[in-house]
């Protein structure tokens, strides 16, 4: 009786009046504003944050662009597999002759009937710069070639529309009888998917134009072309032909798959030690230990 009474006064004591409660009371409905300057820190904060994440995200963009430019090579390999596979191993003809037109001869025209979706004609870093067709249309480091000005009353171009690789036009199978195609001889050219050597021998790849021709000889830019122009004076399909695949397009290289269907990155040094065509030495001049190259090159590697 004595102890509960002890509590009920000790209870008593303890239990704050109403006003005293009302005093402290910081209740759920109450709340604390910022002031501008906590404001001005937190975005301060935010700021540096964003500053120090920009770049990992920059690079992370690029490493998943590159990702997905080597799984869409991986498909063209795949695409001019089936194609030799449906032509005597054969790869296709680049020019007419036989029962083919110069249309169906032509790698993009004659690989139509083994895709559906001509985004796989695009490199993902790259875009198209161009509103209105024109003739023989280049496209630059980040730009991609085309639209095409059809140009004939054959329609030549009519299915070249737009795209950012190019084929190593080396990788051709010219019609018997043929010397030459395009001016060069037919004796170079690849002709099978099987050919000896094949995870060395270029096939399809990043490219400011629709094909190429390299040759020992050709030589880089001496300076390092603007990322969405190109000039046919600085370099043509069939003349210094190198220059359109030898562009900075993912850090340091281009993707490209080869004859075998393997893909891979190659940096831009390394070019020139790639097996273009049959009589493609890669003891060339430009794999010399004394070799010059231009100043914005020498950063990049020359092994592969």
């Amino acid at each position: 009786m004595k102890q509960t009474s002890l509590n009920r006064e000790m209870g008593q004591h303890n239990t704050p009046s109403h006003d005293t409660a009302a005093h402290v009371s910081t209740g759920p409905g109450r709340s604390k504003a910022f002031t501008l300057i906590e404001l001005l820190v937190v975005i301060s904060i935010i700021a540096v944050l964003m500053g120090i994440l920009m770049p990992s995200l920059q690079k992370a963009r690029k490493m998943a662009q590159a990702t997905t430019c080597r799984f869409h090579l991986k498909e063209w390999g795949t695409i001019f597999h089936l194609y030799a596979a449906d032509n005597d191993n054969k790869l296709t003809q680049s020019i007419a002759g036989g029962n083919l037109n110069a249309q169906e001869a032509y790698w993009i025209v004659g690989t139509l009937p083994y895709y559906s979706e001509k985004k796989i004609r695009l490199c993902p870093s790259t875009k198209v710069v161009r509103d209105e067709i024109v003739n023989r249309s280049h496209g630059g480091t980040l730009a991609c070639w085309g639209p095409f000005d059809p140009g004939t009353t054959t329609d030549w171009w009519a299915d070249f529309d737009t795209g950012s690789y190019g084929i190593n036009d080396w990788c051709s199978a010219p019609p018997p009888g043929a010397a030459t195609y395009w001016g060069f001889p037919s004796i170079n050219a690849w002709h099978t998917v099987d050919a000896k050597g094949a995870s060395r021998i270029p096939l399809f790849m990043d490219c400011v134009y629709v094909d190429v021709f390299p040759e020992m000889r050709d030589t880089p830019l001496e300076e390092e072309p603007p990322p969405y122009e190109w000039s046919n004076s600085w370099g043509d399909w069939g003349a210094n032909a190198m220059r359109l695949v030898c562009i900075d397009r993912h850090s340091g290289g281009i993707n490209m798959v080869f004859l075998d269907g393997t893909t891979g990155k190659v940096p831009l040094r390394a070019l020139w030690k790639l097996k273009w065509h049959k009589n493609f030495n890669i003891n060339n001049p430009r794999n010399e230990p004394d070799a010059v190259w231009p100043q914005w090159l020498m950063k990049y590697s020359d092994k592969y």
